[in-house]
């Protein structure tokens, strides 16, 4: 079974004042034997008897349209079940996120437990989702609905089992993880509350990022007069100044390695001119820049920056971009080497969990706890292919492994 463990310890970045003692220690809090108890076995047993159900469910939620900014129905649903399970609040706050709090001890930790709403899905308002053995096929059946039925089984496994929490939780489903981590970052901002821990349910199962990508690019428009073909000698072209920005910015040199300056830049759209008979008067494309390094986001970012302007010069063209420079690339010091990661790990490794996978690579909800300097760290959903597209793979075995782990999780916490 092939592992890919990289635990990286970070150089200290000065904007996050937080240290290992911080964070709560270095040892992993998972021990075998706990899952040997009738406690852990109750939660087990009561997951696999209600398999059918909670496939059922989770094909139900899937069906639910909910693109980003479209949400509201998949809100309301989930904080029908909120309060049907028993949680002490449940409410669907301003920005639209679905919210459960279980209230624990006083002294107990307060942990931040997300999965998002939202799909990339945009204009698909009828999805049927197919079963194939232990497959299910539907566009959002694995990001991140998958992760919407862990966390209501999750929660309705505990309660059965008669669990009563130390720690206070915060489940979340979320608006707009799929254009910026909106919602999560809107409850974090509004909340009065400090917590202590942020665990995003997101990504393949055995993926395990402690670390906040930083986003950078944006969209980059060039503009002339346009002229027809037969009069276009001389007339400055926007189409050829996107051919040659894009050719300049993939020669851009970026360090694939070491992980700690990893850095990648994608084209990801091309569009310009309206006929094939005539010199296109607005052409545009889109550069998708991350990197788990702020410094060389930056220098990254800086490159593309000049070479848009060199080319618009060049060309005798206007330029207009739409940059996005919200968020940066975050790290907490000593972060995977963290009590949470260690467990997370050994909980996957006792799962049998295949590709496991630790990094600062994070694109999820935790990365907006990693900002605000709150240890954070993903957990995965499923095992799943074609994320994104309409033709979305979700393994439904890989759903109840992923389940178990955050029940070993909540437990280990305790």
């Amino acid at each position: 079974m092939k592992k890919n463990i990289a635990f990286i310890c970070l150089a200290v970045f000065p904007f996050l004042a937080i240290s290992l003692a911080d964070i709560g220690g270095e040892e992993s809090l998972f021990d075998p034997e706990m899952v040997k108890t009738s406690f852990v076995q109750n939660l087990f047993s009561f997951i696999h008897r209600n398999k059918e159900k909670i496939i059922k469910e989770w094909i139900f939620l899937t069906e639910i349209p909910a693109p980003s900014g479209y949400e509201h129905k998949r809100a309301n649903y989930m904080k029908k079940q909120f309060e049907k399970v028993g949680l002490d609040e449940a409410y669907v706050d301003s920005s639209g996120n679905a919210v459960g709090i279980w209230k624990g001890l006083s002294q107990g930790k307060k942990i931040v437990m997300s999965a998002h709403l939202d799909t990339v899905f945009q204009g698909v308002w009828e999805i049927k989702v197919k079963r194939q053995g232990n497959i299910l096929k539907a566009p959002g059946i694995g990001d991140d609905t998958a992760s919407l039925v862990n966390l209501l089984w999750s929660i309705r496994a505990l309660k059965q089992a008669g669990f009563k929490p130390r720690n206070t939780y915060y489940f979340l489903g979320t608006v707009g993880e799929e254009t910026g981590f909106v919602g999560m970052r809107a409850f974090l901002d509004a909340t009065k509350e400090k917590f202590d821990l942020v665990i995003a349910l997101d990504g393949d199962l055995g993926g395990v990022h402690y670390g906040a990508l930083g986003f950078g690019g944006g969209k980059f428009v060039f503009r002339g007069p346009g002229a027809h073909t037969l009069q276009s000698r001389g007339i400055p072209n926007p189409n050829l100044a996107v051919a040659k920005a894009v050719e300049r910015i993939c020669e851009i040199v970026i360090p694939s390695s070491p992980l700690e300056k990893w850095t990648i830049i994608n084209i990801g759209m091309i569009g310009g001119g309206k006929v094939r008979n005539a010199v296109s008067q607005e052409s545009c494309f889109t550069v998708d820049l991350r990197s788990v390094n702020q410094e060389e986001l930056e220098r990254a970012q800086a490159e593309v920056l000049r070479i848009c302007r060199e080319v618009a010069e060049e060309e005798g063209v206007e330029m207009e971009m739409d940059l996005n420079e919200d968020s940066k690339a975050y790290q907490i010091p000593g972060a995977g080497e963290s009590f949470l990661v260690k467990t997370v790990v050994d909980i996957l490794e006792f799962l049998q969990v295949r590709d496991i996978e630790v990094n600062p690579l994070g694109s999820t909800e935790a990365n907006v706890g990693i900002e605000k300097g709150i240890l954070s760290v993903n957990l995965g959903r499923t095992y799943g292919r074609y994320k994104h597209t309409l033709r979305e793979e979700a393994e439904i075995d890989g759903l109840i492994i992923a389940m178990k782990q955050i029940l070993l999780l909540i437990h280990c916490l305790q």
